[in-house]
């Protein structure tokens, strides 16, 4: 998006009011609130708060490997740790979908963004300044102005996020009227820090959810299936299992467990559409529009 309306969309994450730009801060015009840009991004945080990258919790075996080898082992990493989820291209396909059947002029925030890209009318917002980020910013104090987004994306994030009743009332305060948001969080994932792991959500909950914060339900459905579900649990029970208790033996375990339990993930081909795929659903989205006429909790 280009530079200009992007600013244009910010707004004080402190008290939503305008920004005046220049090339190395932006400035409130009410509150005084002073914000750096780094590279050209603005990092719209409240006074005091810092960008928080994601701890890794879990390392894995790769402290088993001699030391002279861990740099190799590190940059083939993620090729030698199988992912425990499968999506059809149906389920592949939900967010770029939705972003192309909106007008291509339309203003759509992505946000906990990390390096995805939708489009060049996307903003792309996230606690970091991670490459192909626009704004920096939290989920819970959106710097983004009262009716300023067509759409907003909310890309397993939920879980994440300190306060999710906070972050849905945001969402709602930043779309226009009749504005879109498509949500996807796990019901049944094991734990992910992303710096952190706090809720999961049924297909049913996550629907109730976004109408308590006044939007109406247009679409929901399965992102990842049961038989995702049961493999990063299987992965996880596993190596429990054969750890003795030890924290060591467990991250051992667990990248051979993750082998062991990968192929069952490939059921989903089959279940993707089952009409009780929910019911143990690996994950979960919904698809709402912004209703005034529905009445959310104050807050």
């Amino acid at each position: 998006m280009a530079p200009s309306r992007l600013r244009s969309l910010c707004a004080c994450p402190a008290c939503g009011s305008d920004l005046a730009w220049s090339d190395a801060e932006a400035r409130c015009s009410s509150c005084d609130g002073k914000y750096g840009i780094v590279g050209g991004v603005p990092l719209l945080l409240l006074p005091g708060a810092r960008p928080t990258r994601a701890k890794q919790w879990y390392p894995g075996a790769l402290e088993f490997v001699p030391t002279r080898l861990r740099g190799l082992a590190q940059q083939y990493r993620d090729r030698l740790k199988p992912d425990l989820t499968y999506k059809s291209r149906a389920r592949r396909c939900l967010i770029a979908d939705f972003v192309t059947s909106l007008p291509r002029d339309a203003v759509i925030a992505n946000v906990g963004s990390g390096g995805t890209d939708y489009g060049a009318n996307v903003v792309n917002l996230d606690i970091d300044n991670f490459s192909g980020v626009d704004v920096v910013g939290v989920a819970e104090n959106l710097p983004l102005k009262n009716g300023s987004c067509d759409a907003v994306i909310l890309q397993a994030v939920l879980e994440h996020v300190d306060d999710a009743e906070r972050v849905l009332a945001e969402i709602h305060r930043v779309l226009r009227t009749e504005g879109l948001v498509v949500i996807e969080v796990p019901f049944l994932q094991g734990y992910h820090p992303a710096p952190r792991d706090h809720r999961r959500y049924t297909e049913e909950g996550l629907c109730a959810s976004v109408e308590q914060h006044g939007f109406q339900v247009m679409r929901s459905g399965v992102a990842v299936g049961p038989g995702s579900a049961m493999a990063w649990v299987a992965a996880e029970f596993l190596a429990l299992l054969v750890s003795g208790r030890s924290t060591s033996v467990y991250r051992f375990a667990r990248a051979v467990t993750r082998w062991l339990a990968a192929p069952i993930k490939y059921s989903d081909w089959w279940l993707d559409g089952h009409p009780m795929a929910h019911v143990v659903a690996s994950g979960v989205w919904v698809i709402a529009r912004r209703s005034d006429a529905a009445r959310g909790p104050a807050t």
